[in-house]
């Protein structure tokens, strides 16, 4: 990889070698659009979408597509898809057109996308922790907000993905296939492409960084955001932000127990927030 290419450069061209996420062929990933249900994958979703009405969607970094199609497949919303890959946005439109969508999928890098829509949810999820700046992306695409949109914001976490970064650092001065056997062990994908794609995206990724509640609720009570769930305490009601930021700290723990059990643990957190 060439040292003189920007952060987003770099992030670019790691994904045009092969889009995260993807599995053997189309006709397998067509399938399981059709299969996907997002509510049984992210509950806390079910009351965003049976008491709101959400018209338009974009996911920020929407790679592949499996989101975006699924999102397209089953609702009535209007749906667009972002990412800097043109080989990831390939593979979601040629799905998308097998299954006669109406996704609509953007080339852009974040922060030089610029629309006069505004979105009703928006979602990242796994993407502006590779960018440049992650809290500066989170800042940007928080104006694509309608005056009571949601943002379904996904990142990796300060202290639960320690653990993962620190067993990838026992690789180093390993080859690439034998750093894929000992990732193998913890994550037990059976598609061989699919685990290959998660393995380049987890282990040998060129940039990625890592935040805290705290960081994310400054940013987004600034846009005139609110905090409704977080996946820290199981997406469970909670009405203290200082309890939140106390238990953020019993991911490392939990992170280490997983990888200490040979189980795969990203170290992953969720926001759902809503513009008031």
């Amino acid at each position: 990889m060439n040292k003189n290419l920007s952060i987003d450069e770099k992030v670019r061209d790691f994904y045009e070698t092969l889009p995260f996420n993807i599995y053997g062929d189309l006709n397998t990933a067509v399938e399981r659009v059709k299969k996907i249900n997002l509510i049984k994958i992210y509950p806390v979703l079910k009351n965003v979408f049976e008491k709101h009405e959400i018209k338009n969607i974009i996911d920020f970094g929407c790679g592949s597509g499996w989101l975006v199609n699924s999102l397209a497949y089953n609702n009535n919303s209007n749906v667009y898809g972002l990412d800097l890959s043109k080989a990831a946005l390939k593979y979601a439109s040629d799905v998308s057109k097998k299954l006669k969508l109406k996704t609509t999928l953007i080339n852009s890098n974040i922060f030089e996308f610029e629309t006069n829509l505004k979105f009703d949810l928006l979602i990242s999820l796994g993407v502006l922790h590779h960018t440049n700046n992650c809290l500066k992306a989170l800042n940007h695409i928080c104006k694509f907000g309608s005056d009571k949109s949601f943002i379904f914001l996904g990142l990796y976490h300060k202290y639960g993905r320690k653990p993962f970064l620190d067993f990838v650092r026992k690789l180093n001065g390993m080859s690439e296939q034998e750093k894929l056997r000992k990732y193998k062990q913890l994550h037990k994908l059976t598609d061989e492409k699919h685990l290959y794609s998660w393995f380049r995206d987890q282990v040998l990724h060129p940039h990625e960084t890592q935040h805290t509640y705290k960081e994310i609720h400054f940013i987004l009570s600034k846009k005139g955001f609110n905090i409704v769930s977080t996946s820290i305490n199981n997406f469970e009601p909670f009405n203290s932000d200082n309890k939140i930021i106390e238990k953020e700290k019993e991911l490392y723990e939990y992170g280490l127990m997983k990888i200490k059990k040979n189980q795969y643990y990203p170290g992953f957190f969720i926001i759902l927030a809503k513009n008031f």
